[in-house]
């Protein structure tokens, strides 16, 4: 999510088209209903794993569970039923052991009353029904903050369950953190739990998915080489063609060596813009450029690409209704309409991108650079650093992750006019072009991010309140680590205005008196508030 004065659409995305960027009332009650049982699974997996218990182990189940939550609204409603059905069978099954463990050894043990019983014959209908109600009834019996903490640790387990994942495409995981995740979540099988205890989970949650981005930064430069600055082109040419669209390295790596030998060229989309600045990836030939102009549910960018399209993680923008016939993923659970690719075998794939058409012209747009040099990187910071020591500096503002929409353009536009000359900027997505920037095009790569802040924060103090903050992207990710800029003693931190369906309004209005975090509206009005 990282073009700037290059987007040219990123606004229209697949809510936008369709005339609906709520959270339906259904997709919600089917968010409830995961989350109860997921929650519940938690439950008997932190009481198998204290007893010792010898039995197949649900962790994985309990994340995707947790990770279909933010995916919910692309699925049919055949795919919930099944995914319902599935995390709700092992409930079952993880219960009857637990309790027949507990019977034959003669221990008493903590049990739960499961408040919504399925059966095969109930319809996805009626189960929302059902959960609805169960849900309603609990939900009355929280006050507010309990709601609104309840809420945010949601988000940041559904951020965590993402990394963890993600940190498994590098052979590697954290069970320490799987452990406390999994505390977080049956903290919703109980109405009575202290807010300090809501507090502290959070605390706790956002550190550990900041290791988890540490660890996945370090995972990706040890497997795919060090990051280094690339100009990236943006231009296509005759030729057959694959998009590949996500975040997954993996994958684009897995279909770059299965297509080496076809006269096929592969473009990135999205995330993906950052396999450019991996050194392994100039392996490939192949590996053209990254193609359109948009980098979060862009309609325009796969409805124009002639070839066919790969999606991995992140990139499940209600493709069903528009694309049919060229789109494949991986995952574990596709969206109606996506062919599935299985053990990673892409002869599919790779047919459908020789029997497209392909690209019949070129087409010339201006190069991006992504990435860095190190040693450049680092004399640049240190004159930054010099320059705030001798007050040649007297604010810094650094601008991180980003959605890209029209909205942030102008907010960007205006907040740079109005910059004083004593101001200097650090971003990585909106830029100025001006001499008082550093810009640093890492594709809004989040662990790549989070290393270059820890540069920053080894030169400069976190704590000093002549340092800002703005975040425009609205994800779980985004609210876990602005929790934790908070935590480390960061004083003036933005983020934008949410959409709802991404993150409830209240909860954002409540991030400022829990967490001290501002909303980017007015750039006149938050700069008053850096400049304070």
């Amino acid at each position: 999510m990282f073009f700037n004065k290059y987007n040219t659409g990123s606004d229209y995305n697949d809510c936008v088209a369709r005339g609906n960027c709520a959270l339906s009332p259904e997709v919600r009650a089917i968010q409830e209903v995961i989350l109860m049982f997921t929650s519940q699974l938690a439950f008997y997996e932190l009481k198998a794993e204290k007893l010792n218990m010898a039995y197949f182990e649900n962790k994985e189940v309990i994340l995707n569970g947790v990770i279909s939550l933010i995916s919910t609204s692309e699925y049919s409603h055949e795919q919930l039923l099944d995914i319902i059905s599935k995390i709700y069978s092992k409930l079952l099954y993880a219960r009857k052991e637990y309790q027949n463990f507990c019977t034959l050894n003669s221990l008493r043990c903590e049990d739960l009353k499961l408040s919504l019983k399925l059966s095969p014959e109930m319809t996805l209908n009626e189960i929302i029904r059902a959960g609805e109600k169960v849900f309603l009834d609990n939900y009355k019996k929280l006050s507010l903050r309990q709601k609104t903490l309840r809420e945010i640790l949601i988000l940041v387990i559904k951020s965590i369950s993402t990394n963890l994942l993600k940190l498994k495409e590098f052979d590697k995981f954290d069970t320490d953190i799987l452990k406390n995740l999994l505390e977080g979540l049956n903290i919703f099988n109980f109405q009575r739990v202290a807010l300090q205890k809501l507090e502290q989970k959070i605390t706790a949650l956002s550190k550990n998915d900041i290791e988890l981005i540490q660890m996945l930064s370090s995972s990706m430069m040890e497997k795919f080489g060090p990051i280094q600055k690339k100009l990236v082109s943006r231009s296509t040419k005759p030729s057959k063609a694959i998009l590949v669209s996500g975040s997954n390295l993996q994958n684009l790596y897995n279909v770059l060596k299965c297509s080496a030998n076809f006269d096929i060229d592969i473009y990135t989309h999205s995330d993906l813009l950052i396999a450019h600045a991996l050194k392994r990836f100039e392996e490939f030939p192949n590996l053209k450029g990254q193609y359109g102009s948009c980098f979060t549910n862009c309609i325009l960018d796969f409805a124009t690409f002639p070839g066919a399209i790969l999606l991995t993680k992140n990139t499940f923008p209600n493709v069903d209704y528009l694309y049919r016939g060229k789109l494949f993923s991986g995952e574990e659970i596709s969206p109606k309409g996506v062919f599935k690719i299985e053990n990673n075998d892409y002869t599919s794939l790779i047919e459908a991108s020789l029997n497209a058409k392909g690209f019949t012209k070129g087409k010339d747009v201006p190069a991006i650079t992504v990435g860095y040099e190190g040693a450049e990187l680092e004399a640049k910071l240190d004159e930054i650093s010099e320059k705030i020591n001798a007050l040649e500096i007297e604010h810094l503002i650094i601008i991180g992750r980003s959605d890209f929409s029209g909205v942030q353009e102008e907010y960007f536009k205006k907040l740079f006019k109005q910059l004083n000359s004593k101001t200097y900027v650090i971003t990585f997505s909106h830029s100025s072009g001006k001499d008082n920037e550093l810009y640093i095009n890492l594709g809004n790569n989040l662990p790549l991010i989070d290393d270059v802040m820890n540069k920053i924060f080894n030169k400069l103090d976190i704590t000093s309140s002549r340092l800002s903050f703005i975040l425009t992207k609205c994800d779980p990710s985004s609210i876990s680590y602005i929790i934790n800029l908070h935590n480390l003693g960061a004083k003036k931190i933005f983020l934008t205005k949410c959409p709802s369906y991404v993150i409830n309004p209240s909860i954002q209005s409540s991030l400022k008196n829990l967490y001290g975090i501002h909303q980017a509206y007015n750039p006149e009005d938050d700069l008053k508030i850096m400049y304070d």
